[in-house]
């Protein structure tokens, strides 16, 4: 078998191309994700629940379901563990229904994220990508975690200005941005360290069993991590006779992971969420 000197083609092009390209290499510098430091580490039950040490810089991990089902509070962790590990924080929210108490509440400094607030696809990430590089700018070799919250229910400039009869007739322009975005969004990951954090939603898929995530298929496709989420049920107390809910008990279905595809973890993963926060009640590989 040829035995060829690739590092010394890798060098040339470096050299004669810098300019023009990005530095590229040879196979042994492909990124490891077994790698501590290509992540921010998130909490114990985080880790027991997903076999993995957190969210990884230059990918992005995806949780999708249902309402309640403990998304946004996932998100929410990370944002603590990134800031508690001197990470900066993009916070892009959807829906309106996220508030400063939320944040405070869970061990999140508000004045530590810089907040993106709109619906529309376009804007939301045009504004994403505003403070991304003008982040990188200010601190070349910071550390960037990007939560977006979510992913699934933005509309685009193209559906919202068409006519609602001429919107039923074609495919709307969501799909279309989401990809494109999406596209941009992993290009630029790996110009630094981010880590991205996306929320999603799942519907039913019709005449067959399970879930389909919203967003289209580039979402699957890129992603390192997905969970499917749905809530079991309430968390109850009583207080004075009367029941009061204390907060959520839900459900993640490993839908993919290819941080660790040998040991990817639990299938099943039940977990309980308060206001004391969350933690694994119990998982299985069935």
């Amino acid at each position: 078998m040829a035995k060829y000197n690739l590092n010394k083609v890798v060098e040339e092009v470096n050299r004669l191309y810098k300019k023009e390209s990005s530095k590229v290499g040879v196979g042994n510098s492909l990124k490891s994700l077994s790698d501590e430091n290509g992540f921010i580490i998130m909490p114990e039950w985080w880790q027991t629940a997903t076999n993995t040490k957190g969210i990884p810089f230059g990918a992005y991990i995806m949780i999708a379901g249902d309402s309640d089902s403990g998304k946004t509070s996932a998100a929410i962790t990370a944002m603590k563990a990134a800031q508690e590990q001197g990470c900066a924080v993009i916070y892009v929210e959807t829906e309106g229904k996220t508030t400063t108490n939320d944040l405070v509440s869970w061990g999140v400094d508000p004045d530590q994220i810089m907040l993106v607030k709109s619906s529309i696809v376009e804007e939301a990430f045009d504004n994403l990508f505003r403070l991304w590089d003008n982040f990188f700018k200010s601190y070349p070799d910071g550390k960037l975690l990007v939560v977006f919250d979510s992913i699934g229910n933005v509309i685009s400039k193209h559906d919202m200005e068409s006519e609602q009869s001429t919107t039923n007739q074609k495919p709307g322009g969501k799909g279309r941005s989401n990809r494109l975005a999406l596209n941009k969004l992993i290009a630029k990951s790996r110009e630094g360290n981010v880590a991205t954090f996306l929320v999603n939603y799942t519907y039913d898929n019709i005449g067959s069993p399970g879930k389909t995530n919203a967003g289209g298929k580039s979402l699957n496709l890129f992603s390192s991590l997905t969970y499917q989420s749905s809530r079991k049920g309430w968390i109850e107390q009583t207080i004075k006779g009367q029941k009061v809910r204390k907060g959520a008990k839900v459900q993640w279905k490993l839908f993919k992971n290819h941080i660790d595809k040998s040991n990817p973890g639990p299938k099943n993963i039940e977990l309980d969420i308060t206001a004391d926060g969350i933690s694994v009640a119990s998982y299985d590989n069935e």
